[in-house]
């Protein structure tokens, strides 16, 4: 991880401060692993004209600086739920650690979206869900994908606490 995504245990802090049991600490280790591993896309990624080639380069760098910046956020994330402490300590991260864990877990959670949540109706995902109705992957997937909305919430709230109450 690099230095400025290591926890810091002095000065300002945010504190990663969930419990919940270490099963669903695993079950949440190996899909953040997962996304990890995978290839980066991007969605609904603009057409570039090959013709234009400053154009083309500009964008080729555009893609790689979110590639890479993607691919830092989520191994701060997966150190984080590769932890033995997630879920049952609490745990200091630097605000640049937190806000590199919020966009690994917006990556996580629409991956999640897509894949084994997909379906899901939103006022589902985002509401009332009947989780006996369904498949064991999307009972899984569906606690994990709250889990990690969750965790967002809570670092937005400790970095910003007047950004939720508006």
């Amino acid at each position: 991880m690099s230095e400025d995504l290591a926890p810091s245990f002095a000065g300002d802090t945010v504190l990663v401060r969930l419990r919940f049991s270490p099963v669903l600490r695993e079950l949440l280790a190996s899909i953040v692993h997962r996304v990890h591993a995978a290839p980066f896309t991007l969605p609904n990624a603009p057409v570039v004209d090959a013709s234009a080639e400053q154009d083309a380069d500009w964008h080729t760098a555009w893609r790689d600086s979110l590639r890479e910046r993607s691919d830092l956020d989520t191994t701060a994330l997966d150190a984080l739920v590769g932890d033995a402490r997630f879920g049952v300590a609490n745990l200091p991260l630097t605000p640049v650690a937190a806000e590199a864990i919020m966009r690994a877990c917006a990556r996580v959670r629409l991956h999640l979206r897509d894949t084994i949540l997909r379906d899901l109706r939103s006022e589902e995902v985002y509401g009332t869900l009947d989780i006996y109705r369904r498949t064991v992957a999307e009972q899984q997937g569906y606690a994990c994908y709250r889990l990690l909305a969750m965790l967002e919430e809570d670092l937005v709230y400790q970095l910003d606490p007047g950004l939720l109450r508006s």
